[in-house]
């Protein structure tokens, strides 16, 4: 489990970085219009990537050098003070509730979604084949979709070239299980691209309980792998044999009901012997 964080001490240590905290959305992005068929790609050197865990109040929101993307409903949260760019890429089932739309369509900055929509000014198209087709297939949140984004522009335009992570921790069971290797990803991608990546503290994202083989080490955690693998083997024998009963019995139940057919027939006086 991780560390409690004192979100005080985080933003502290940010705003000595980058600067004091800002008012609600001061993004120059403020009415700003895409055409159609244009991508928006990041326009500067640092890069923030927002999600809704505690560290999104630690943001840098006051410092001009960072441009902010973040999911759509980061704009919900009090605590996130500024966004330049915003992703809704759930499918319309959510975002036609007429509470998540209003927001949507009173939003003032550019915002990636499925499709270019008459009813969301601020929407425009995500390139979506651009993303699967030139790189790895692999998407299981809209964070990575986000990252996937930064990594194309940094491999075509070169920015960003710092990108901080902020409220994205990755440390719930749907997340850890199903969302944080696929972030993890690219991640690894983007930094191997070139990209200098910050993370928050108090996440699961590239964290591991220590080198393996070189730190905390202890022979006991072999034997308990070894006995982990002989119950795994008895379980998997066990239900084998499930499998096989229950096979013997679907039998025996298919031909009680046989039985019972013709009993009925019998007794109805259908047939006779």
């Amino acid at each position: 489990m991780a560390d409690t964080i004192n979100i005080d001490t985080v933003k502290n240590d940010i705003n000595v970085m980058y600067g004091k905290e800002a008012s609600r959305n001061t993004s120059t992005n403020k009415g700003l219009k895409i055409k159609k068929g244009e991508l928006y790609l990041c326009q500067k050197e640092m890069l923030a990537v927002l999600g809704t865990a505690e560290t999104l109040g630690a943001a840098p929101y006051e410092s001009k050098d960072f441009e902010i993307w973040g999911c759509a409903v980061v704009a919900t949260y009090p605590t996130c003070k500024r966004w330049d760019l915003l992703f809704e890429l759930h499918t319309e089932g959510y975002w036609k509730d007429k509470n998540v739309k209003a927001r949507l369509k009173s939003e003032l900055v550019p915002m990636y979604m499925h499709e270019k929509y008459k009813d969301i000014p601020m929407s425009m198209r995500f390139p979506v084949e651009i993303i699967t087709k030139a790189y790895r297939r692999y998407h299981t949140t809209t964070i990575s979709y986000m990252l996937a984004l930064a990594y194309h522009s940094f491999k075509t335009t070169g920015k960003p070239k710092h990108m901080a992570l902020f409220g994205i921790h990755m440390a719930a069971r749907e997340e850890y299980t199903e969302q944080r290797p696929c972030c993890e990803y690219w991640l690894g991608a983007c930094e191997g691209a070139g990209m200098d990546i910050e993370l928050a503290p108090g996440g699961a994202l590239l964290i591991s309980q220590g080198l393996y083989g070189y730190e905390n080490y202890d022979p006991v955690c072999f034997e308990y792998r070894k006995r982990m693998e002989g119950l795994q083997m008895g379980l998997t024998q066990a239900n084998s044999e499930i499998e096989r009963w229950n096979f013997q019995k679907g039998k025996q139940i298919g031909a009680i009901e046989e039985d019972e057919h013709w009993l009925r027939r019998f007794q109805r006086g259908e047939l006779k012997q």
